[in-house]
């Protein structure tokens, strides 16, 4: 018997790009990237980040780039909301630090006893800052973003 429709492989939804700012010594970027879920500061726990650039055409081989997290001083995430289950209580710590000309500020969340000291964060050098501000060293002004990534390894920390 023959059924009056066939069944046909429904492609996936699109992954939606989410924006990101990407600060290196060289360059900032402005750019896409598709965390399926995941928080930014996982993704920058593997050896290279992988993201659109702005204005690049998503569909074209070749069009996505891969960019080896060391080289990142730091970054604007996209907003992300964490799930209940990933939310553990923190202890608050106020830094501020100076990378690659930029001076930021923010509060960074510590797992209470592990990582009562940012300086000890070897195995996982980004850090989230929220409430930050960024500014560029000589400049008194600054902008202010929900969470910046900061990569510890480039970091020189100031009196906050």
């Amino acid at each position: 018997m023959r059924l009056p429709f066939t069944r046909r492989e429904e492609a996936p939804p699109p992954t939606p790009l989410e924006p990101i700012r990407i600060f290196t010594d060289e360059d900032v970027i402005d750019g896409w990237v598709t965390p399926e879920g995941q928080r930014l500061t996982d993704l920058l726990q593997a050896d290279e980040l992988t993201f659109l650039p702005d204005g690049a055409d998503g569909d074209r081989p070749g069009a996505w780039v891969r960019l080896e997290t060391s080289r990142i001083r730091f970054v604007i995430p996209p907003p992300h909301v964490s799930s209940p289950e990933q939310r553990l209580p923190r202890d608050q710590q106020e830094v501020a630090l100076d990378i690659g000309g930029y001076r930021i500020r923010g509060i960074a969340h510590l797992r209470p006893g592990q990582e009562r000291d940012v300086f000890l964060r070897a195995t996982h050098p980004f850090l989230p800052l929220t409430d930050a501000t960024v500014r560029l060293v000589e400049s008194r002004e600054a902008d202010g973003y929900d969470v910046v990534i900061v990569n510890l390894r480039w970091a020189e920390f100031v009196e906050a």
